[in-house]
């Protein structure tokens, strides 16, 4: 489980948090359509948030068209 005290959450936590996979997180990151929140800070070329942006962040819902936003 991510832990809500850390600075940082990696893409494996956030898809810990949010149970998916890694590579859901990245497609997310990737298609930058809204359905991952900006990166907080980057580490080298690895993206990382702080825990209250991931858990303040309003996910679209499971079947939601995501090509008209």
């Amino acid at each position: 489980m991510a832990d809500p005290a850390a600075d940082y959450w990696t893409i494996a936590d956030v898809a810990d948090h949010w149970g998916v996979s890694a590579q859901t997180i990245r497609s997310y990151r990737s298609r930058g359509r809204g359905e991952l929140p900006p990166a907080d800070r980057m580490f080298g070329r690895s993206p990382a948030w702080r825990p209250a942006t991931i858990l303040g962040f309003q996910r679209i819902g499971q079947g939601t068209r995501t090509d008209l936003h």
